[in-house]
């Protein structure tokens, strides 16, 4: 007797789910790979507006990437860091608390404290 369509797909469908949510994690992580790439090259020119938006951008995608937390940390932390020399100050804390939260999970193995500090607002690189 065959199986009844809405059977098959009942079964088939959490499979099909599975394989696109994987795919779409890999989009995401490689996303934000990329957007850390593009706020590197825009701190690097002195762009903070850019890079700030560009490490937060890759935070998020980070996060709905599942990556570690360590990552998504230093993220938010060089997010705050650009926030803070583009004068953004309310920016600047909510990448450094996230940044903080983050890096107190269990699973999060680094070291915010050896990670350089930014200029005072207003100083140029």
């Amino acid at each position: 007797m065959p199986t009844p369509l809405p059977f098959r797909v009942c079964l088939i469908l959490p499979l099909v789910l599975m394989a696109l949510g994987a795919c779409s994690t890999q989009i995401e992580l490689r996303t934000a790979a990329q957007q850390e790439q593009f706020a590197r090259e825009a701190a690097s020119q002195g762009d903070w507006e850019r890079a700030m938006r560009n490490y937060a951008a890759a935070a998020e995608n980070a996060e709905l990437g599942h990556g570690d937390a360590a990552w998504q940390a230093r993220l938010h932390y060089q997010a705050g860091r650009a926030a803070s020399a583009a004068c953004r100050d309310d920016a600047a804390a909510f990448h450094f608390r996230q940044a903080i939260a983050l890096a107190k999970k269990p699973d999060a193995l680094t070291d915010l404290e050896s990670l350089p500090v930014g200029k005072p607002c207003g100083v140029r690189q």
